[in-house]
């Protein structure tokens, strides 16, 4: 069986606090600086991992609203493109109504112009018609009332073919 010995148990507790003091001076601050040391490392480590966080949380809110106004930006200048263009196709159908209009103007100028001159060489041609017929009549020698009957006929069948024209 197992006996005390009161002198072992007294060396055997002397040697285990002189090892306790021993450890103590070199292996315990030590072995706790190092604990402490990871501990400082760790705590800063995460402190940098959670401001690295925030920093991309800011950046990416910060992108994000850079996009957003970057999409209201598009938004307007499509909307103001497209009133632009709406504009221009207004502008470019009044002026091409006012150019119709001028056309149309001017080509019915031009028909009153030729219609005018038509007119005019018509004239002409019945008062040389009225001149051969009364050099005629002056030759067969009719009397004043003869030869006004024949003009009013001549000028009356005149009148009568520029209103079937």
């Amino acid at each position: 069986m197992l006996k005390l010995e009161p002198g072992m148990l007294i060396w055997t507790w002397v040697t285990f606090l002189f090892l306790l003091l021993v450890l103590r001076k070199l292996a315990w601050k030590p072995l706790l600086g190092a604990v402490e040391e990871r501990e400082r490392t760790i705590a800063e480590s995460l402190k940098r991992a959670n401001e690295a966080r925030e920093e991309a949380e800011r950046l990416l809110e910060e992108q994000q609203k850079k996009f957003a106004r970057t999409q209201e930006e598009i938004q307007a200048m499509l909307k103001e493109n497209k009133e632009l263009a709406q504009k221009m196709r207004d502008e470019i159908i009044a002026q091409a109504r006012a150019d119709a209009s001028k056309l149309i103007e001017r080509a019915k100028q031009d028909i009153e112009k030729e219609r005018q001159m038509a007119m005019q060489a018509l004239k002409e041609e019945v008062a040389n018609m009225v001149v051969y017929a009364t050099a005629r009549l002056i030759q067969s020698q009719l009397d004043e009332k003869k030869h006004r009957e024949i003009i009013d006929q001549y000028i009356e069948a005149f009148g009568n073919q520029s209103e079937k024209n």
